[in-house]
């Protein structure tokens, strides 16, 4: 995927929609800290610091941050991370202490996924500074949005930010339609105000049949024909920010959609 056809379009997707990638187990070797070690500091560290409750909710808490905790050791192994030494980074603690208040609060299966690939990307992503920042931001914000909300921003994100380049023929892109529909149609239109006041959203007119058109190079009244009304109505004032942006592509990875890389808007 290129980024000619519109400034806002930076994202080459390298799979076709709803295909996996196979990936080659290796050798773990652990260089500084082991993912046990860093499991056990970063649960010790958060129930010497949560509130103190009655044994039963506290259990509850202890449960739930451990969980949270070997979820995120999980996915960030699967990321080709052997070195867990950021965990006793206090930058690092600081935002695993507020993702493990959260899940300790609430516990949903939904924010587990959600918040244990936030804190992958956010130790993958530990020397970039403007990167980890919209990290740290949307781990806080993704516990306040729903399902519904984090699948709006994914389809504004894919709408607005990105070009797929294997998009020929006006044919291929109903098929995306088709995809993106199946994966995040249960997408809340409502909420845009409280996306904005949480900081997901930045002004950034747009017409989506124009930028599609633009785009793939294809006639406007074909696009506005073959698009469903679902993608017609993201056409508004606003795009997703950097916080926006970090809590969509976590969503399509979370949804099984394609993974990308966030440093490709994050910048």
């Amino acid at each position: 995927m290129d980024g000619t056809a519109n400034s806002n379009v930076e994202v080459n997707q390298r799979t076709a929609f709803g295909s996996t990638a196979t990936q080659i187990g290796q050798q773990n070797n652990y260089y500084g800290i082991s993912p046990d070690q860093a499991c056990q500091m970063v649960v010790d560290l958060f129930m010497q610091n949560f509130p103190k409750l009655q044994d039963i909710a506290r259990e509850t808490a202890e449960i739930r941050a451990t969980e949270l905790c070997n979820e995120a050791i999980q996915k960030i192994s699967s990321h080709g991370i052997q070195d867990f030494s950021s965990f006793a980074d206090p930058d690092v603690q600081y935002i695993l202490y507020e993702a493990q208040k959260n899940y300790a609060r609430f516990g949903t299966s939904e924010m587990l996924e959600n918040l244990s690939e936030l804190i992958a990307k956010r130790v993958e992503h530990n020397d970039d500074l403007v990167l980890k920042v919209a990290i740290d931001k949307a781990i806080e914000i993704a516990p306040l949005l729903s399902q519904a909300q984090l699948n709006y921003l994914s389809l504004l994100f894919i709408y607005t930010r990105t070009q797929t380049n294997t998009i020929k023929t006006i044919q291929d892109l109903q098929v995306q339609f088709n995809y993106y529909i199946s994966l995040l149609g249960k997408a809340d239109f409502n909420s845009i105000s409280y996306l904005n006041m949480l900081g997901c959203l930045q002004l950034g007119l747009h017409d989506i049949i124009d930028h599609l058109s633009k785009t793939y190079g294809f006639p406007k009244n074909e696009v506005e024909k073959n698009c469903p009304e679902l993608i017609k109505n993201l056409s508004g004032d606003y795009m997703p920010s950097h916080i926006g942006v970090i809590l969509a592509i976590t969503n399509l990875e979370v949804q099984n959609g394609p993974k990308l890389n966030p440093q490709i808007w994050v910048r």
